[in-house]
């Protein structure tokens, strides 16, 4: 997965798919597995889906609309609709995370728009960190 193309949204993102039909595995959910290279940071964007990520491996955290979610292995986060974020991994090893997103359903009715963030070179300023 490390050696396919990069997003600057997302680092390493793909899709499973149903094998017979070629679309999502749900009809109305889609089940994504992402890779976030040590030292990489995306660019935050912002999408009328909403997703539940698991990290499968590694540690980092993510801007979720300028707060601060650190995460490591076995912990769940959420990015609710049209809210802007960014991944970082700053461990030493990849971070792996899976998904589940509501991007086919949000398409089915015409939906679904996602934008870039563009000030600060594509990074939100961070202005609170979440603290359990």
């Amino acid at each position: 997965m490390a050696r396919t193309d990069c997003s600057p949204f997302d680092d390493v993102a793909m899709e499973f798919s149903d094998p017979a039909t070629g679309g999502p595995v749900l009809r109305t959910m889609a089940c994504w597995i992402q890779l976030i290279r040590p030292g990489v940071r995306t660019r935050a964007h912002r999408h009328t889906s909403s997703a539940v990520f698991h990290v499968f491996q590694g540690e980092g955290y993510t801007v979720i609309d300028g707060q601060k979610f650190e995460w490591r292995e076995g912990d769940f986060f959420v990015v609710p609709t049209w809210a802007w974020h960014e991944f970082a991994n700053q461990g030493p090893e990849e971070a792996i995370l899976f998904s589940i997103q509501d991007i086919p359903v949000m398409k089915s009715l015409a939906l679904y728009r996602d934008e870039a963030y563009e000030e600060h070179s594509g990074h939100q300023p961070v202005t609170s960190t979440f603290s359990c």
